[in-house]
């Protein structure tokens, strides 16, 4: 075989497998955000207060944190490709469920397999474009998290128009799952192992070494600042903006766009800039925006704030997943999984860090205390740097 015909091969290889990989990132941020478009409805159905349904939609993030070690075994075990298979049909099939679900009990525990299988889809999914990532020598991953984004837009649209039609949950939520399942069926001939799978007993999880911890406290920071936006920006400007009711959702919209936007021209920055200048570069984004919308609590500086903050986020976990799939200590899986086990704690307690900072000191307070842990990401990258640690 000449080298040109290899050479094509190869392209032809990547091209595939990167396509493949971008399917599966749109379907499972499809997946995300088309139960979020119902979760009011699903509210209502079952007749439960703000504090009861906080407690049963809990059930998922109980399920997105016990599963990280159950999908690194089964990423390892398996591979990727087969595991992004299996699980999105899986999903699939659990988001149908959930609409099903008769009592608050099972729907809790659909919730709780909804988060594991979440979980062992994105891992697997991740997992396989830090392997698509190896194949090429320029930065492509940053863009299958933008397609990620992308898919949230396009179901959150979507279910508009479902619920528009009054089209039920379970329709909607069918729909969906049969056209995302022939869409596996149709790319999982692409995919291919491009890891061999080591022989011998599959650990449920590897300790991570002091690289991978200071990663995960960087994902710490920067999930916890991306929860709390996701939770308190519209409280925010309801009750310290306080702006017209039509401009509520001004914040929020404009971190989502900023958040998706930064993912498509990440790549490129990643590239020109190198993975841990951009995070102390993030870093100093997201602190500044928060401390502008703390500062200057009117609508046009506050959605200035959130547009910065919004960029500030876009990149970081890709970053994140560049720099830990470069470790030689253990598979990329196991690396993966680590840095965001570590990073789920920020998820999951920020937002109520900040409502009892809120309901202690005031939402502004609350507001410029994540604006410290943002600067966070910024510090830790700087002593990763200074002090070599950087793979």
């Amino acid at each position: 075989m000449s080298e040109a015909t290899a050479t094509n091969n190869l392209q032809k290889t990547r091209s595939k497998l990167r396509w493949t990989t971008t399917v599966f990132f749109f379907i499972s941020g499809v997946v995300t955000a088309t139960w979020a478009s119902r979760i009011p409805e699903m509210q209502q159905k079952f007749r439960l207060n703000d504090a009861e349904w906080g407690m049963v939609l809990f059930a998922m993030s109980i399920g997105l944190a016990a599963g990280l070690s159950v999908a690194s075994w089964l990423v390892e075990k398996f591979s990727s490709p087969r595991m992004m298979t299996i699980s999105g049909i899986i999903y699939l099939i659990l988001l149908c469920l959930l609409a099903v679900s008769p009592t608050v009990l099972t729907l809790a525990i659909t919730l709780f397999l909804f988060g594991v299988s979440r979980n062992i889809t994105n891992l697997a999914n991740n997992t396989n474009s830090v392997e698509v990532q190896r194949l090429y020598k320029k930065p492509v991953l940053a863009r299958f998290h933008g397609i990620w984004s992308l898919a949230c837009l396009a179901a959150a649209a979507l279910g508009t128009l479902f619920i528009n039609l009054n089209i039920e949950p379970f329709y909607h939520f069918l729909i969906l799952a049969v056209a995302s399942v022939l869409l596996i069926l149709l790319f999982k001939r692409r995919t291919k192992r491009l890891q061999a799978v080591a022989p011998g007993r599959k650990p449920f999880f590897i300790k991570p070494d002091r690289y991978l911890f200071l990663l995960g406290l960087i994902a710490l920071c920067g999930m916890m600042c991306e929860g709390v936006m996701f939770d308190w920006s519209v409280n925010y400007y309801v009750k310290v903006v306080n702006p017209d009711k039509a401009y509520v959702t001004a914040g929020y919209t404009a971190f989502i766009i900023t958040m998706s936007a930064g993912r498509f021209v990440g790549d490129k920055l990643i590239e020109k800039l190198g993975p841990v200048r951009l995070l102390m570069i993030n870093g100093i984004m997201i602190t500044s925006g928060f401390y502008v919308v703390v500062m200057f609590p009117q609508v046009v500086a506050a959605t200035l704030g959130f547009l910065l903050i919004g960029a500030g986020i876009s990149i970081v976990v890709p970053l994140l997943f560049i720099l830990a799939g470069r470790t030689d200590k253990m598979p990329a899986n196991y690396a993966i999984a680590s840095v965001t086990l570590i990073g789920y704690i920020g998820f999951l307690s920020g937002p109520l860090v900040v409502g009892s900072i809120t309901e202690a000191y005031g939402m502004q307070v609350a507001f410029a205390v994540i604006g410290l842990v943002a600067a966070g990401i910024s510090i830790i990258a700087w002593y990763m740097k200074k002090n070599a640690l950087v793979v």
